[in-house]
């Protein structure tokens, strides 16, 4: 069962926190470039050092958030696990 919380709270936890990046990302991005993000760094029209600036800054806030996910659902399933005893099976 604690696995299965687990899971389901690392789930919710990164799609939450993958939203909220995504959405302070391209906010950022906007107001350091004067443009938005770029759909698809493989197309020609990007300039490259654009296109491996965002690749490189996306992907480490990518892995920040599956890192800060992880360790928040694991800090969450202790706290629910603490409220019902030891182990929360029936």
């Amino acid at each position: 069962m604690d696995k299965v919380l687990n899971k389901v709270v690392t789930m919710g936890i990164a799609a939450g926190g993958g939203f909220v990046a995504t959405r302070a990302f391209e906010f950022v991005w906007r107001k350091a470039t004067g443009e938005t993000a770029p759909v698809d760094v493989n197309s020609d029209e990007i300039p490259l050092q654009r296109a491996l600036v965002f690749a490189v800054s996306s992907a480490a806030i990518s892995a920040a958030v599956q890192v800060l996910s992880q360790r928040g659902a694991k800090s969450t399933v202790r706290r629910i696990r603490g409220g019902y005893g030891k182990s929360s099976e029936v």
